[in-house]
């Protein structure tokens, strides 16, 4: 197995891995820590059936189902999102996020699985918030770390019957402005764009115009990976310390990805002796 750094402060691509393939516990641990160090990892050529993906998930935490009330899933599989975007139904996650940040437990580690991927584009980006903290200045390092944020579902504009499904779930919750990464004990800017609402205790026009500054700071190009989709591709990223963007240059053609959500980071932080 080789590791290749694809930016120096995010993203590599494994080689040499099989990952249709029972895996040794020696590769297990190699994957788990590059991924904590590098906050993505990408595979290319992997012929990975869903339950295989399934599986493979797991050796990074509990499998959830499908965490977003616009997913559909694999049959019989309700833990494997099945996100198909075509003229019928256009890619709309064209915005910087984490995913499911509303949840009081948002998603831990994610899988994608590239089944069907256009011709040219549909590339993804993630940036690294780890590396944006560490680049904001010490004075806003010290006024942020109090603080607290509230994230919510957007359900506007939204079809009814999904709507009723959206609040059978949690759709709101109030997380650290920055989170410890407890592997690395690293510091992490956790606001987004899509679900990060407001933060607690400032004023309207204060919250605001923090968050304003805070976004355009973790979407910049400086602590960010791109990744060119092909067909059989597999992306791992650490949702805790990410933030991804799906372009949506490739539309009306069709693209097909399985993904799988874990919650929790008992199984990682075990295997890395934590």
């Amino acid at each position: 197995m080789q590791s290749e750094n694809l930016t120096p402060s995010i993203g590599a691509l494994i080689h040499g891995v099989d990952l249709s393939a029972p895996l040794a516990e020696s590769v297990r641990a190699s994957i788990r820590q590059i991924l904590i160090e590098r906050q993505v990892v990408f595979f290319r050529n992997q012929d990975l059936p869903a339950r295989r993906q399934l599986e493979l998930a797991q050796i990074f935490g509990t499998a959830v189902a499908s965490p977003h009330p616009k997913f559909g899933c694999v049959e019989g599989l309700p833990e494997v999102s099945l996100v198909i975007n075509d003229e019928h139904n256009p890619p709309d996650i064209n915005v910087w996020h984490s995913d499911v940040s509303y949840h009081a437990e948002p998603a831990t580690f994610c899988v994608l699985h590239a089944r069907e991927v256009p011709q040219a584009g549909g590339d993804t980006l993630w940036s690294s918030m780890v590396h944006a903290y560490d680049t904001l200045s010490q004075p806003m390092k010290n006024f942020l770390e109090p603080l607290r944020a509230y994230h919510r579902l957007q359900l506007d504009g939204w079809p009814l019957e999904m709507v009723r499904k959206a609040l059978a779930q949690p759709i709101a919750a109030i997380h650290p402005v920055v989170r410890i990464i407890p592997e690395t004990k690293r510091k992490s800017l956790f606001v987004n764009r899509v679900y990060c609402e407001r933060i607690e205790g400032l004023t309207r026009a204060e919250s605001d115009g923090v968050l304003r500054a805070l976004l355009e700071h973790a979407e910049s190009p400086d602590h960010q990976v791109r990744f060119r989709w092909s067909k059989g591709a597999v992306a791992i990223w650490d949702n805790r310390s990410t933030q991804h963007f799906a372009v949506a240059d490739y539309f009306p053609a069709r693209r097909v990805m399985h993904r799988v959500a874990v919650q929790g980071a008992a199984v990682i932080a075990a295997a890395l002796g934590i």
